[in-house]
């Protein structure tokens, strides 16, 4: 079968999601909104879709019943048709297909929904040879012909033509299922879309490696990717097609010639820079969210639970998997990994070979592992803070922490270890929690403690000129505030009242602090005097640590927007359209230019910076 060319016609495509139910038996939905987004963003962008786009999320009956009829009735000749629905499917007590919108009461349905019916009737009426429709809903596969229903044989009616076809998440008796939501304020695409998607947006869905995603392309992609997921749903592919279907474009990428290869090594070799710019790129890491990657010795290392992923960024191949007894996130040194094994004791692994190289055994806690200054610190299950020559593990000091249990992985500055700790709780005891400190430690001798009278987040930031540790004052949904200390005393420096709860730990770089909150504002701060530099509204609430490289910060949001901003003044100078995976107390990695990211979808993204 040959394939459609993009042409003359006009490119058209109607996105439709509902993810907001006002009848208490129409649960929630998360996912329609970021499929759409996602869709709209691929989609619209000329070098891959080249749709005119237009996308409806939670809209009302008689908005969306208009929009689809001026969708397909203005269409004909060459123009292609894409529509998109992603919410809730509702079968009628004839068994007939029903689109729920945020009115709809499911006992109603006739009345109160988009039904399979009125789509159908507009779509015979259209006059376009080229009609896509993609359904993400339960029991989607009814609007294909064939299905049990008296609509079936107009629908086949409907369909004939040039290249007609409908692709649906799943068969006429199945439910589809919505992605795996990170945390409360990172949705996912659903399973279906997430993998269509993907698809498009790596180019790994152009089977036959012409350039162009084809619609039969696509939906054997998705197919395969949801069997390889072992997902319980299969989706279906119907109508009458004369040719394929062209729906996006994959982005070429240069193919490096063998002298531009040996004259650049030359170039590098001599220390100087290469003429040309990286170019971004992107590989498949984790089966779904992880934390943001870690270079460690030339190596990419992606954290997913209970897994370590390892790969060269150079040749972007995989060195191996490392798999853990333990959830938490191991420290990084060198090529080594380190993580509590089966029993418990600490383990070092190369991270090239996956093998271990040594281990001691002490008991350590998960998750509060660190390598700070070339020392290996390690939290232990007897309440002791270990410290080891990390190419040894050679012990070099501990220090009994009596009554406090150690809440973060300690981190070295100004020739001190500092971490938090909380004061363990007397039993029977009936207040909300022990008191919060930050104690510094050396050689094994505490110098100091810093005491709250309220609990003090996970998300702080340490640097050899101050420690700035974020208290939560009022109960877990009230506004923090951030202190000021100084490192090698303890000494409150100063105090500042965000107005909002900080959506990740903040970051320090050249005497300025910032800061994002759940009000999606960037703040800057001087770290002498937290006096008020300048504030920026980001589109979405930020998924990771800012972080800075060179003169610019770079943040990531929900809005799937990695955004740089000029440090000294806020001004936002590029963004790339990307979500990224959360990971509130990390941030990407950044090497020779180029910024590596762990995506929603578990993929390591190289973007050029």
């Amino acid at each position: 079968m040959t394939t459609q060319s993009f042409g003359n016609g006009n490119r058209g495509a109607l996105l439709i999601g509902t993810g907001t139910y006002d009848h208490p038996e129409l649960p929630a939905l998360r996912s329609p909104e970021v499929d759409c987004t996602r869709l709209d963003t691929l989609l619209r962008d000329p070098k891959i879709g080249a749709f005119e786009v237009q996308t409806l999320i939670d809209a009302d009956r008689s908005t969306l019943e208009r929009a689809i009829a001026e969708f397909f009735l203005t269409a004909w000749g060459d123009d292609v048709r894409l529509l998109y629905l992603s919410c809730h499917g509702i079968l009628s007590r004839n068994d007939k297909l029903h689109f729920a919108i945020r009115q709809t009461d499911p006992e109603r349905p006739a009345y109160t929904t988009i039904s399979a019916a009125y789509i159908h009737d507009v779509m015979e009426e259209c006059r376009a040879r080229s009609i896509v429709v993609i359904l993400d809903c339960c029991y989607s596969g009814l609007f294909l012909p064939g299905a049990k229903s008296d609509e079936s044989a107009r629908f086949e009616e409907a369909l004939v033509g040039h290249g007609r076809v409908v692709i649906t998440a799943g068969t006429r008796s199945q439910r589809t299922w919505e992605g795996h939501h990170p945390d409360a304020d990172t949705p996912a695409p659903s399973l279906f879309t997430g993998m269509l998607i993907e698809g498009i947006s790596s180019g790994a869905a152009d089977l036959n490696g012409d350039g162009f995603v084809t619609l039969q392309e696509l939906y054997r992609y998705a197919c395969e990717r949801l069997h390889q997921e072992g997902a319980a749903q299969n989706p279906r592919m119907g109508g009458e097609m004369q040719y394929d279907i062209a729906l996006a474009k994959v982005r070429k990428k240069r193919k490096q010639r063998s002298s531009d290869r040996a004259d650049g090594q030359s170039r590098r070799s001599a220390g100087t820079k290469a003429r040309h710019k990286p170019e971004p790129w992107q590989t498949r890491a984790a089966s779904g969210p992880a934390r943001q990657p870690v270079l460690s010795d030339g190596l990419l290392v992606v954290h997913e639970a209970y897994r370590l992923h390892v790969m060269d960024p150079e040749s972007r191949q995989r060195r191996g998997l490392i798999k853990m007894r333990y959830s938490g996130s191991p420290a990084l040194y060198r090529d080594t990994a380190y993580f509590p094994g089966k029993d418990g004791r600490l383990y070092a692994v190369d991270l090239r070979t996956g093998k271990p190289r040594a281990s001691h055994p002490i008991l350590v806690r998960d998750g509060l592992l660190s390598v700070s200054k070339d020392v290996l610190y390690a939290p232990a299950q007897n309440g002791s803070l270990y410290a080891f020559d990390p190419s040894t593990l050679r012990p070099l000091w501990s220090l009994p922490t009596n009554k406090l249990t150690i809440v973060s992985r300690p981190q070295a500055a100004a020739g001190y270890v500092l971490f938090m700790a909380r004061e363990s709780q007397v039993p029977g005891a009936t207040t909300g929690h022990g008191a919060d400190r930050i104690v510094a430690v050396s050689k094994g001798r505490e110098v100091w403690s810093y005491i709250t009278d309220a609990p003090l987040s996970p998300n702080w930031a340490v640097t050899d000129q101050g420690v700035y540790a974020v208290v939560q004052p009022n109960g877990p949904s009230a506004p923090q505030s951030i202190v000021a200390l100084a490192p090698e005393s303890g000494q409150l420096i100063w105090s500042f009242d965000t107005n909002t709860r900080l959506a990740s730990a903040p970051v320090v770089a050249d005497g300025t602090l910032i800061f994002g909150g759940a009000d999606r504002r960037l703040v800057a701060l001087d770290t002498r005097t937290k006096a008020h530099l300048w504030a920026k509204k980001t589109e979405g609430l930020l998924l990771h640590q800012p972080f800075v490289a060179g003169d610019t910060l770079f943040t990531a949001d929900r809005a799937a927007k990695v955004t740089g901003w000029k440090l000294p003044t806020g001004r936002r100078v590029r963004s790339h359209d990307l979500l990224v995976s959360p990971d509130p107390q990390g941030s990407p990695a950044i090497s020779d230019g180029v910024m590596y990211v762990t995506s929603s979808q578990g993929d390591v993204h190289a973007l050029p910076i």
